[in-house]
């Protein structure tokens, strides 16, 4: 995926180009389960590189959080064996309190040769999905939007279903899970997000 700046952060829902150290920031606070998301897209010093960045943090006194959801346990992969099978998130636990847990993080980088910028590096709970499989810089732009949608509507994402839904090689599925007509991308486009969010 090579683009322009202004279309690198549309994919990442800012609906603007950055400038140099500016930074878009959402964030959601849960009381009732003690969780605050935040996520953010940042322009570098000199905008050699943008990068869009996810954490969730529990509070010291939050109650604890129910064990993750392996994909076996949702009815997708019956014959899952509980791990990831090398595609979803494999329910990575929960941090401790008052521990920055990084969920997402997204770098990327104008070429040299031409400006067009391309993602480099992805990384989502833990699990390094750089070059994977095929799309996987358009997935974890289509992952990052989802995470923004629901934060919009003051809500924390469900990262194992959104890793599931977006982080997924087409190619080895066949072109969509198993029982599912396929991959569904959030429809929300950039000025969509950032019109919910001057309406709130």
């Amino acid at each position: 995926m090579r683009l322009s700046l202004k279309a690198l952060c549309d994919k990442l829902a800012v609906g603007r180009t950055l400038h140099p150290y500016e930074t878009q920031p959402w964030a959601h606070y849960d009381a009732e389960r003690g969780l605050t998301c935040s996520a953010e897209v940042r322009g570098g010093p000199g905008l050699e590189d943008v990068e869009a960045e996810i954490q969730l943090v529990r509070d010291e006194d939050a109650p604890p959080e129910p064990p993750p959801i392996r994909r076996s346990q949702r009815g997708d992969d019956d014959d899952d064996d509980g791990g990831d099978g090398g595609q979803g998130g494999g329910g990575v636990p929960p941090t401790p309190p008052g521990v920055p847990e990084q969920v997402y993080i997204l770098r990327a980088a104008p070429s040299p040769a031409d400006g067009e910028w391309e993602v480099k590096r992805l990384f989502v709970r833990a699990k390094d999905y750089t070059n994977a499989f095929g799309e996987w810089d358009e997935k974890g732009c289509a992952f990052f939007r989802a995470c923004v949608q629901a934060l919009l509507k003051e809500e924390i994402p469900d990262f194992d279903r959104l890793i599931e839904e977006e982080l997924q090689d087409d190619d080895f599925f066949g072109g969509g899970r198993r029982g599912r007509v396929g991959r569904k991308a959030p429809k929300a486009q950039a000025a969509q997000l950032m019109g919910m969010k001057k309406g709130m």
